[in-house]
């Protein structure tokens, strides 16, 4: 049987992107979304999660952007003088290949977030992460050891490789593919459960249409992750840049949801017999 999650990233940012993702669910294809703990659509997400509960929920690991939920004086290597996250990820690994971060308060961060997400009565179908920072090796044994001790069965899996007309997004691809390759045998090891393929690195908001249905008509057997970023563009939106950094992915969110909402995709979906479902279906 051919399985395929459309699950979009950033749900709890705010207003408009959480209604955003809530119409690609319940008018187009999307069945996923992953909660972003420390952002300030956060309470709202939750409440349209309750309202649709056939939208699989899971948590948006964040070390990148915006402030902890933590104590920022718990967590001192893993935020800058301003108690902000250090706001990127090429920082980040420079920053743990120096000894600068400290892995256990990492961790400390990302156990708040996903008790944060209990505590509101969602239990979370997987863990993937922002600008994908769970990939890394050392933070990717983190995610798995939170999965298994919240009983949380599946983590993002990437091993999109290809060329895009970004060369930035190309080489990132190869890399996070091969950090998740590098992981296989510690993730069977946590007993945690993984998609067989999974796309949307290489186009990271350019998730067209005729791009979605190229993935669905190609689809094999198995589990497909397909990762879009739907939303509205909204003054509020951009507002939120100054808080949590630049965010290219912001004007490109329309894009996403005008795709997901396309009638043909359904026709596709129908036509191959492919199942969609969320994570909580693997």
């Amino acid at each position: 049987m051919v399985k395929v999650i459309v699950n979009a990233d950033d749900f709890g940012f705010c207003p408009s992107v959480n209604e955003g993702i809530v119409l690609a669910h319940r008018e187009g294809i999307l069945t996923s979304a992953t909660l972003i703990a420390n952002a300030p659509g956060f309470d709202q997400a939750v409440a349209l999660s309750r309202e649709n509960p056939d939208l699989g929920v899971g948590v948006h690991l964040n070390i990148v952007r915006g402030r902890p939920l933590s104590d920022p004086s718990r967590i001192p290597s893993a935020v800058g003088p301003d108690g902000r996250f250090w706001g990127s990820v090429y920082k980040i690994i420079r920053k743990h290949y120096a000894r600068s971060i400290r892995l256990a308060e990492v961790e400390t961060e990302w156990r708040a977030q996903v008790e944060k997400v209990l505590a509101a009565g969602i239990v979370p179908t997987h863990l993937d992460s922002e600008k994908h920072m769970h990939t890394f090796p050392p933070f990717f044994r983190i995610a798995l050891k939170l999965a298994r001790d919240y009983r949380i069965r599946a983590v993002r899996f990437i091993n999109e490789r290809c060329l895009s007309l970004s060369p930035a997004q190309s080489v990132k691809s190869v890399f996070i593919a091969a950090c998740c390759r590098s992981m296989r045998k510690t993730i069977r090891s946590h007993g945690i459960m993984t998609v067989d393929r999974c796309y949307g690195v290489c186009h990271s908001g350019r998730m067209t249409a005729p791009r979605i249905r190229r993935i669905l008509e190609r689809a094999g057997e198995g589990v497909s992750e397909i990762m879009v970023h739907p939303g509205r563009l909204t003054e509020e939106l951009l507002a939120l840049e100054r808080e949590f950094g630049s965010y290219y992915i912001n004007n490109l969110r329309e894009v996403e949801l005008r795709a997901l909402l396309d009638p043909d995709l359904k026709r596709v979906v129908h036509e191959r017999g492919i199942r969609l479902i969320s994570y909580g279906g693997m």
